[in-house]
C-alpha cells in the first residue's frame, strides 16, 4: 500500500503519533511518504523532540526523504538544519497526484 501522511498540526503529540505511524508502517513494507507543513516546523527544529528524532532515521527504515512546501521553506534546508537532519529532508514535488496513493492520512 502507498500512503501520504501529512503532519500539520502544530503540537508535538499529533506530530509524534503521526510519525510513529508512519514508521510502523514502513516497517511493515508499506510504501510511506510523509509531508510536514509549516506549523510542523518548529518541533523539528528541537533538536530533544521526538519528531526531530524520529525524521533523522527515516533512512533506517528505508523510506524516502520527507517533504516540505518549498514556498516556505525555500534555502532553509541546508541553512538551518543540521546535515543529519537536512538529508532527510526534501521539497514537496511541483505536481503530487493523489491517485498515485492508495490513502492519504492528515494528522
Amino acid at each position: 500500500m502507498k500512503l501520504l501522511l501529512q503532519l500539520r498540526t502544530p503540537t508535538e503529540m499529533a506530530s509524534y503519533e503521526g510519525c510513529a505511524l508512519a514508521l510502523t508502517l514502513a516497517t511493515f513494507g508499506h510504501q510511506v511518504q510523509l509531508y510536514l507543513d509549516a506549523p510542523v516546523f518548529g518541533l523539528l527544529m528541537q533538536p530533544k523532540s521526538r519528531l526531530h528524532g524520529m525524521i533523522q532515521s527515516l533512512e533506517l527504515y528505508d523510506m524516502p526523504a520527507a517533504w516540505l512546501p518549498d514556498d516556505v521553506f525555500s534555502g532553509w534546508i541546508t541553512a538551518m538544519l543540521p546535515n543529519d537532519l537536512a538529508v532527510q529532508l526534501t521539497f514537496v514535488p511541483e505536481v503530487i497526484d493523489s491517485q498515485d496513493f492508495d490513502q492519504i492520512l492528515t494528522f
